[in-house]
């Protein structure tokens, strides 16, 4: 059988990072996009202190966390796919091996 413990490994990984872009944690977005939301945050709370609206930085904010969210399932996607196409290589070899028989 194919080993295929890496690949899930990296897929549970990828997964509990969506799971928490998708509740807006923080910690699971990479570093330049926890700068921009800071950044966009900072904007939202300043221009909240001065009783205004800050459409654009609050459809930053948005844009950060959906981008997050495409990122890991595309991750997951590709790496779901890797492991399909090991384990088919796996069983084909495996396939050949019975079909040459023992004698």
């Amino acid at each position: 059988m194919a080993n295929t413990r890496k690949l899930d490994q990296a897929i549970r990984t990828a997964q509990a990072k969506l799971k928490a872009v998708q509740s807006r944690e923080s910690w699971a977005l990479s570093a330049r996009d926890q700068a921009a939301l800071a950044r966009h945050s900072a904007v939202v709370f300043g221009k909240a202190l001065k009783l205004k609206d800050s459409p654009r930085a609050e459809k930053a904010i948005d844009t950060i966390w959906a981008n997050a969210a495409q990122t890991l399932q595309a991750e997951i996607n590709a790496t779901e796919t890797e492991k399909a196409r090991v384990i088919g290589e796996a069983a084909k070899a495996k396939a050949e091996r019975k079909s040459q028989g023992w004698w």
